[in-house]
């Protein structure tokens, strides 16, 4: 008895690479945002904290007058890193939707799988550190720098 009626292992995939998502753009959908985040954590963290207390006793004012301007810097180009990580996602996302495509009357999902998860996985993770970036961003505005919190 034959199972494999119309089994022909010569046929391949009417649309074997459609909505693939290529592995650079899966990538920097899913680690540019978190990365950005983290860059601004390393750059701003250590800067304030040389800035207001080099030495043994901590300033009263910054050693560089213009310290929030750096900061908010590093900021704006922390979150356009992750602003242009959350674009890549997004059109990522919107590639890898079922988009049927018809031969000879059977229709073949060329999306989704493991594609379409990366794709609302990186979306997801962008948007999540892209406001932690903007959560950052705002405690360079609202606290004094060299300040006591308490």
């Amino acid at each position: 008895m034959n199972l494999s009626l119309n089994y022909n292992p010569v046929i391949k995939s009417p649309a074997p690479r459609r909505g693939r998502m290529d592995r650079v753009r899966a990538g920097v959908g899913l680690f540019g945002a978190p990365a950005a985040w983290i860059m601004q954590l390393f750059l701003s963290e250590p800067l304030a904290a040389h800035a207001c207390y080099p030495y043994q006793t901590p300033l009263s004012a910054p050693l560089w007058e213009s310290l929030p301007e750096i900061l908010l810097t590093v900021s704006l180009v922390c979150l356009a890193v992750a602003l242009l990580s959350g674009f890549v996602a997004w059109n990522s996302w919107r590639q890898s939707e079922f988009k049927p495509y018809k031969q000879g009357g059977d229709a073949v999902n060329t999306g989704g799988g493991t594609d379409g998860f990366l794709a609302r996985l990186s979306v997801m993770s962008s948007f999540i550190f892209i406001v932690a970036v903007i959560f950052n961003s705002w405690a360079v505005l609202l606290v004094p720098p060299c300040r006591s919190w308490f």
